[in-house]
């Protein structure tokens, strides 16, 4: 048994330094979640041993962006360090999607996340103010994905246009996991990010042996799913102790350690 699946089966925070969860959200949404506090992610984070969480607004995926990436601020501005915020950005109207983003340089946001669910796809000129911020700040994009081959043609379009961006594939291997490992390989700055409800066993592993471990990064999508049975997915694969370093804590570090201001 190696140290990480350890602790985890012992209930004690993982002994990994700065553990990143880049993958979170706060917020309301349309079902029950138990404890929708702060505070609640928090505790979650201390028992697993993560340092830090990047989060977005639930209120962003469907009806106030400019609310949602308020109370994303005041989250990071109560829990310094522990909470890193995603600027959630709708491409419509194109003024203040432009205030947006420059709300969220202006008060240290480490990302961008992007939803193709609201009807524009990544391929639309319209989102391409926050292309070119990422691009400017060396920043990352969590972008939604679910295996549609046009997402991953219109993600590599832009990824290939805006290389000191980071790209980042949420959902990684829920389908068609080749097309994404084909995306992260053939791309330097697309990476796949692992959180998947279903979990099946060897798709972390696959992820690795095909894009590299250097090119994953581990996110939870909490509160949608369990951080700690998200934990539990990376813990299990079948890697060695550097390998789950690099995908829980040392990819995303040096992801967001390249922001310029």
């Amino acid at each position: 048994m190696t140290p990480v699946l350890d602790s985890c089966r012992r209930g004690t925070p993982v002994r990994v330094q700065n553990i990143i969860d880049m993958h979170g959200h706060i917020g309301r949404y349309r079902f029950a979640i138990c404890d929708l506090s702060v505070e609640s992610l928090v505790r979650c984070m201390d028992r697993l041993g993560v340092r830090s969480i990047v989060c977005s607004s639930i209120q962003c995926l469907s009806y106030d962006q400019r609310n949602g990436n308020r109370l994303v601020l005041d989250a990071m501005l109560s829990f310094p360090g522990r909470i890193l915020g995603y600027l959630s950005v709708r491409p419509w109207p194109r003024r203040k999607m432009r205030d947006e983003i420059l709300f969220g340089l202006d008060n240290g946001f480490a990302g961008f996340k992007l939803y193709n669910a609201i009807g524009f796809r990544y391929s639309d000129p319209a989102y391409a103010p926050v292309y070119e911020a990422a691009d400017a700040h060396r920043m990352p994009i969590l972008f939604h994905t679910w295996g549609e081959p046009e997402t991953f043609t219109d993600i590599k379009a832009a990824a290939l246009c805006h290389k000191n961006a980071f790209f980042l594939l949420a959902h990684s291997g829920a389908v068609n996991p080749n097309a994404y490992i084909e995306a992260a390989a053939g791309v330097p700055n697309i990476y796949l990010e692992t959180c998947f409800s279903r979990a099946p066993a060897g798709l972390i592993e696959k992820l690795v042996a095909g894009a590299g471990v250097e090119k994953i990064v581990w996110g939870s999508d909490a509160y949608f799913y369990s951080q700690a049975q998200q934990m539990g997915r990376v813990a299990g694969a079948r890697l060695s102790e550097d390998e789950k370093s690099k995908i829980l804590s040392v990819n995303a570090r040096r992801i967001l350690s390249a922001r310029r201001s």
